[in-house]
């Protein structure tokens, strides 16, 4: 699994989550299920933690030191267009 990319990933962690909701797979299928959406999880969450450290590496500080940034979160599409309404 670690040879996919965090997209691929998730889209498959994402099916395994819509199978397991849907309440149609047999108990044993849904275990073996759940052992797979465990694995995609932690292989999602490592290339997460990896893709933050390489953000924090390419970031520098006023004196050359890494420093960290807060990223600043952009509202969502028809959060803006409510508010160009407003306008």
């Amino acid at each position: 699994m670690s040879g996919k990319s965090f997209e691929q990933n998730l889209k498959s962690l994402e099916k395994i989550v819509e199978k397991l909701e849907s309440g149609s797979t047999s108990l044993d299928e849904a275990i073996e299920l759940f052992q797979k959406g465990k694995s995609l999880a932690k292989a999602c969450e490592g290339r997460l933690k990896e893709a933050e450290l390489r953000i924090r590496k390419l970031v520098e500080g006023e004196n050359g030191n890494p420093a960290t940034v807060e990223f600043e979160s952009s509202p969502a599409p028809d959060e803006e267009e409510d508010e160009e309404d407003k306008a």
